[in-house]
This record gives structure tokens, sequence and C-alpha cells, in this order.
């Protein structure tokens, strides 16, 4: 039987971790002390098919933790003794853990399994021998393995495999091809895609760590298709009908990269319950795409009414219906058009199709004018057709925005309002919003300008050469308009202590060099507030199950499904005017980790009013996540108090019946009509030192803000990451 056969069910790997899902055994907290000597399991593979399988573990000793992972029986066999293979695994969770933010320590207390677990993985090989591989380990020994390793045998069932061949035809024109695919068997389903060759060979190529015969290649390729059209809402057979085909027929791919070397791959399929299978050898072939196909249209470039930080411009090409790539910036005042253009596909490479996405007239004026970063300064206005590669020739025009401001003559004025004991909100105005600056809070007696200055300068030296390294062309103003303030802002200080008295300095920076110009400082813009009298306990009331809750109490079954519900109640609120609470993730019970100043910096916003007489709040989580409870009291002078904490992590062995819940709920009803269940807030992104965050602006830190329960809140991050495949089996 050919070995080639691959499943398209899930993700595809030689070594598959226990992740969530199953039936866990105990609940299980890091505090394990297996004796190895003592330790054995009983394992059952209860049922196999074609993709999945289902298994039982039961330990000897119902406390000690354990690994449950699946590895083809060739890859295994190859380690002469167990702690060769538990140290590759282990490699492989150290890395793991890394790509997730995690320590080796915490990712292995979130993958092991206590007491019986009842199980499956899906997504395997067919016709695959596989071993299924349990061994203990010792938490306190850093999660070594304490035990020998248990391999049980299984091998997935195998599919009807076909002897069909493919003939291809690939005929090259410009930077598009056609495929005039014709199968042995016109009855049979297949798939054809192409790659660049040089990500095919970062994978098969013999001698690299992957080593991929063109099968395996396929089907992970494939895989990673059919997860981009579900991950844009297509429904299965959405994805069905838009990859896989019958019979004879040609098919185009337009737009690849222009002058590159491509391979296809086209193998057939079948499709049953279990899943999609290649079930022939996957045909090979080569080719090379040519220049993108010339285009006569052309673009009339307009600038007018140009202002120190703003222009209005339009580009008209004359043809609507063709891609091309228009682009404002900084000019070097050398460049022309032929250059710049060339720079900018060199710099932006496989990501130039996210750069040319224009077509038709683009115009900016009026109100909708474009925003320049400074005043006194070149620009260049381009437009170029893009279409894999590039289709016409650049046309560009520049122009200069007008002068700017004066360092000399620019006033600041700093206002604080919103005073607490651990922050403060700053609003800035300035009198130029082209002059560019920086803000700093510091106590008054540890202000040093000299020192204070190189480090700001310092700083931006280092944004600029991080930021050369993605574009080598960058100036140091639009370096400026990235990090930094212009203009009035209002930015909100945190993680400062109570009863401190703090300045600010404000440096103006200038545009060449992004380095400080002139130096502001204001001798007392706030001091803290003391703290208040009253500091309240919290107590937790019980976990609850939201699925038996289902809609029941709360009225919304569709916040709890599958949450858990976490309540809590505070006491010693004698002397208290007001009480609010919230929700963080993670433990932060330790207020030498996290100080009173940081989460208060990073919970504002994020409060919730609790009635003092109603002291309760429900909460939807997740289930065995870990989080910190939160409240503080504002006493009758109106000072806010110490943050109470507790550590909450709802668990199924520790809910308690839901007519708890309701008996509980009825009552704080009849006290409050209008007591209703807020979402559990987690909020990311701890910083120990004090913070200045921007409002409706730039930031000098991105506070991350997430949510657990039902409504999503905050703001995230966008990255980019380059083209890769991924493998991995997850348990069901």
């Amino acid at each position: 039987m050919r070995n080639f056969k691959r499943l398209f069910a899930l993700l595809i790997s030689i070594v598959a971790l226990m992740f969530a899902a199953c039936e866990r055994g105990e609940e299980h907290s890091g505090q394990i002390n297996p004796t190895p000597e003592a330790v054995s399991f009983e394992v059952s593979i209860d049922e196999v098919s074609k993709s999945r399988m289902s298994f039982t573990v039961t330990p000897s000793v119902e406390d000690v933790a354990y690994l449950v992972f699946v590895m083809d029986r060739e890859s295994a066999d190859e380690y002469l003794k167990d702690e060769y293979l538990v140290a590759t695994i282990y490699q492989d969770i150290t890395e793991e853990a890394a790509s997730l933010g995690l320590t080796f320590e915490e990712y292995m207390a979130d993958i092991c399994d206590m007491g019986k677990v009842e199980g499956s993985f899906s997504g395997l090989v067919v016709d695959t021998e596989y071993y299924l591989l349990v061994f203990a380990v010792d938490a306190a020994r850093g999660y070594e393995a304490a035990s020998a390793v248990v391999k049980t045998p299984f091998t997935t069932l195998s599919v009807p495999i076909s002897d069909c061949g493919f003939s291809v035809a690939a005929k090259v024109v410009n930077n598009s091809v056609t495929f005039d695919v014709v199968p042995d068997d016109e009855s049979i389903s297949w798939h054809l895609f192409s790659v660049t060759k040089s990500l095919y060979d970062q994978y098969t190529d013999p001698n690299s760590e992957a080593g991929w015969s063109k099968e395996y290649f396929f089907s992970i390729y494939f895989q990673e298709e059919i997860n981009g059209l579900l991950g844009q809402g297509y429904s299965q057979q959405d994805v069905i009908d838009a990859l896989i085909f019958s019979g004879s027929l040609s098919l185009e791919a337009k737009g690849l990269n222009a002058n590159t070397d491509y391979v296809y791959l086209v193998a057939g399929l079948s499709l049953d319950e279990d899943g999609l299978y290649i079930t022939t050898d996957a045909v090979y072939g080569e080719f090379r795409t040519e220049d993108a196909p010339k285009s006569d249209m052309t673009f009339d470039i307009k600038v007018w009414d140009i202002e120190p930080m703003a222009a209005s411009f339009s580009i008209t090409p004359s043809k609507n219906d063709e891609l091309y790539c228009a682009l404002v910036a900084p000019w070097d005042g050398v460049s022309d058009a032929d250059e710049m253009m060339h720079s900018i596909v060199e710099q932006w490479g496989s990501l130039m199709s996210l750069m040319a996405n224009d077509k038709g007239p683009v115009e900016h004026s009026g109100a909708n004018k474009f925003k320049l970063p400074a005043a006194d300064t070149s620009y260049y206005i381009i437009a170029f057709g893009y279409d894999g590669g590039i289709t016409t020739n650049a046309e560009m025009v520049t122009f200069r925005t007008l002068e700017g401001g004066s360092h000399e003559d620019v006033e600041f004025g700093i206002t604080s309002s919103s005073i607490s004991p651990y922050g403060f909100t700053m609003n800035i105005t300035s009198s130029d919003p082209t002059i560019y600056y920086v803000v700093g809070v510091v106590e008054r007696d540890e202000y040093v300008e000299e020192e204070f200055i190189a480090m700001e300068n310092e700083v931006f030296d280092y944004y600029y050469a991080g930021s050369k390294d993605f574009n080598p062309s960058i100036t140091a103003v639009e370096v400026l308009d990235q990090y930094y303030y212009n203009g009035s802002n209002t930015i909100q200080v945190s993680g400062v202590m109570p009863d401190s008295e703090f300045m600010a300095y404000i440096y103006t920076l200038d545009n060449a060099t992004g380095h400080v110009v002139r130096s502001f400082t204001f001798d007392s813009v706030a001091t803290t507030g003391s703290l208040g009298s009253v500091t309240p306990t919290i107590e937790l009331v019980g976990y609850y199950s939201g699925d038996e809750e289902a809609g029941t109490i709360f009225k919304d079954a569709a916040a709890t499904r599958g949450k858990a519900i976490t309540v809590v109640s505070y006491d010693n609120l004698d002397g208290a005017r007001s009480l609010f609470t919230t929700m963080l993730q993670d433990d932060c019970t330790n207020p030498t980790s996290y100080p009173d100043a940081e989460l208060w910096g990073i919970t504002t916003g994020y409060w919730r009013n609790c009635k003092v007489a109603i002291p309760y709040t429900f909460y939807t989580a997740e289930w065995e996540h870990v989080q910190t409870a939160l409240a503080y009291a504002v006493d009758m002078s109106g000072a806010p108090g110490n943050i109470a904490r507790m550590y909450t992590c709802a668990t199924a062995d520790a809910k308690s019946p839901i007519d708890e819940l309701r008996e509980l709920y009825d009552r704080v009803l009849a006290a409050d009509k209008a007591q209703a269940i807020p979402a559990s807030v987690v909020v990311g992104e701890r910083s120990a030192r004090p913070r200045l965050t921007a409002l409706g602006g730039v930031a000098d830190e991105a506070v991350v803000v997430a949510s657990t329960g039902c409504e999503p809140c905050g703001v995230g991050r966008i990255t980019t990451t380059a083209t890769h495949l991924t493998r991995y089996i997850l348990r069901d």
C-alpha cells in the first residue's frame, strides 16, 4: 500500500500534543508529586476510523499528572531510549509554549491530565501506524518525565487507492497561466494549486528540516486553502464547490508574481463522512511567469490647496478596470518616478498585492483633504499599474507643504482632571499643531533635564533604526508621526502613587532629526489623592453552569452558553458611599507583583458600579480560566480606598447547583429590579511603571483589552507574519 495518502479533516502532524478538551479527571493546579515506581497506566483504544481514534487512559495513581499524545510509529521507533523521545517532545512543547508567550512549566500545567481520561484525536493520516503514548510527569521537578513511556499501537483505516493519472499543460502568458487538466478517469474528483517554487522547495528539499514529500506538501497546503475559505465565512459546501473539480477542465490563475518560478500539484480525491483524502499520486510540474502584461494606462495627478500639514489631490487613471498602486510619502528630493516605483516594489515584496488595490479615480479634497505628517517638507504622489508585476510607467508629482510654526513661538498649556490616588488625566493644548513633542511626568525631585533629554533622543534613535529595518527610505518625520504627539491631546497618566506631587515636561522635536529642540517644564500639574478609609473584602459565592442556567435566570441563553457563571459578594463596607467592581484575567492577587497603582491604571474605564446595599456581582467566565475579582470602595469623603482582590477559577468539580443561583438572584432581583448580569472584563499587557496613554490619540504604550464575557470591548494590535505552513493535530 502506498504510504503517501493524506487526510484533510484537520491539520496533520507527526507529533500530536494533548490540548484542552475531553473529559478531564481531577482538577490540578501544579501541586503534583508522583511516585514513579508506583505509576502504571491502563490504556485502551476504543475506536479507530480513517482519520480519528478514541481512547481511555486510567492511571494507577489518581493524583499523578501525565501527558497523552499521538506519534507515528516510524518516527517513534527511531528513538532507542525513552529519554531521547521525551527530550524531543519537550523541545516541541517548549517552542509551542514560547509561541504562546508561556513558559514551559505554564504550558505543561495546561496540557497535563490527571485521573481517568476519555478522549479522542482527529486529523490522523489514513492507513498509518501510530502509537498512543502516555507517561507521568513530576511538576515539582520541572515536569520531568516520571515514568516509563507506555506505547499503545493502532492503525488508521485505509481508503481505496486509484491509479488515475493526470495530463496537465501549463500555458503561460505574461504573469498568468492556464492549466489544461485531463484526468485518466473523468469521474474522479481532483484539486490543483500552484505556489512559488521557493516556498515549495523550503518544505520539500531533502536537506531541509521539513523534508516533506510532494504528497505531504499537497495535503498540508490544501488544508491551508480550506482553512482560509472557512475563515472567510464559506460554508463547507462552498469550500467543496470552490476547490474540488471533476472531469477535464481549464483553470486560470491571474496576477501571479512576474518573472517567478512556480510549481503546480494536482491529485485525485475522495470525500466521505470521515473527511477528504488524496487517493492518487500527486502530479508535479513547473513553470515560470513572464513580465506582467504592459498596459497603456496613464495617470493624471493634480495637487492643490496645500497647507502646512495637508493637501488636496486627485489621481485619475485613463482606465478604470485595471489595478494600480498609489502612494503619498515624504520625498528625498532626488529619486525620480522610476526609481521610487522600483524601490516601493522591492520594499513591499510579496505584500504588493495589498498596496496595489486601487481602481478608478481617487480624490482627497475638502473635508477629506489628505493629512500629511509634517510642515515645510517635500512629498511625492506616485501612481503606477501593478498586477502581480509592474504594468505601466510611473507618474509622480512632487510638492512641498507650507512652512510650519516656530519652536521659539509655540506655547503649551496643561490642566489636570480626574485625579485619583493612582493617576490623573492631563489635557495638553498646543498653539501650533505643526510642532511634534514628547510628554513626560515625574516626581519633582527625580527630574534631571540633561539626562531626560539624552534619554528621549536615544529613544527616538531606537525607533528610527527599527523602522529603517523595514523601510530603509523612511524619514524622521514619518517616525514622529507614528510615535509622537502634535497638536492638543488628552493623556491618561496611570501607575503613580497616592499623596504624590508631579511635574510634567514637554520637549519639542526637530522634524529632520527627531531630537529635542526646546524644553518646557510645568512645576506642579497634579497631586494625587489620599487613600480612602474603606477597603472591602470579597467572598466567592459559587460557580454555576451557564448551560444549566440556559437563559432561565438572566433571560439571555447566548450570553451564558458554554460559560461558567462566577458569583462574588462584598463585605466590610461600613462607611462606604459607593462600591466598584471588575474582573481581571490571571492571578493578580499578589500586591507585590501587581501593586494597586498598576491595577488602577490597567482597569481604568472597566470598573462597574455595584450598589452597596446589594453587594453581589455575576460574571460570565470561561471554565478553568484563572481570574481575579477586584473591588474598591469610595468613603464618605469621596476618596477611593485600597483595591481588594480574590482568586477565582471556575471548574466543573467546584460548580454549585443551579437552584442556588436562582434563589440568590431572585433575592437580589427583589431588592433591585434593575440588577443584571455584567460581562467579565479581562485586561492585558500589565506594566509596572507609570504609563501615559492618549485617549483617542497616539499612545506611548498600547493597552490591549478584551472580554471573556458576552460583550467584546477594547482594541487590539494587527500583526503580519510571513507565509508559513503548519501541521498540528489537536485533541478533540
